[in-house]
């Protein structure tokens, strides 16, 4: 029992923390808009989301596994009820449109978009205690 309950702790733990790897990638760290300066649609979609690509010794057949088809972040955005087995396809289609449209269409491998998430989430932390210290000069 005890050894059954260490592997439920293990494996729960650790699909959290895939999970959050993954969708911290495709999202943190990418452009917000106000309400008013806010896209279209699409050009919403393919701005605030980011695909993970292979790289630095990272085969694009383990970020295929690795993330279960949300490497394709945009795509899934864009076309939210397509079958993930779909997703490449449409990735090569959507990539052209962007780049027919002048749109950025950002992708990054599991190392830079880990660093990218990384660097945005600290400077968020440090806008963040800088306007705390301002309004709370006591601290």
């Amino acid at each position: 029992l005890a050894y059954s309950m260490m592997y439920y702790f293990t494996a729960a733990c650790s699909s959290g923390l895939f999970l959050a790897l993954v969708f911290g990638l495709g999202h943190n760290g990418m452009a917000t808009y106000d309400a008013e300066s806010r896209p279209d649609f699409w050009k919403l979609q393919v701005t605030t989301t980011r695909n993970i690509i292979g790289g630095h010794g990272i085969p694009q057949a383990f970020v295929d596994w690795f993330c279960g088809g949300l490497q394709y972040q945009v795509d899934h955005h864009l076309f939210p009820t397509m079958p993930r087995h779909h997703l490449p396809k449409a990735h090569k289609l959507i990539d052209s449109f962007c780049k027919e449209w002048n749109v950025s269409y950002h992708e990054a491998d599991l190392i830079d978009g880990n660093i990218e998430v990384i660097q945005h989430l600290s400077k968020v932390s440090d806008d963040f205690i800088s306007e705390m210290v301002k309004e709370f000069p006591a601290m």
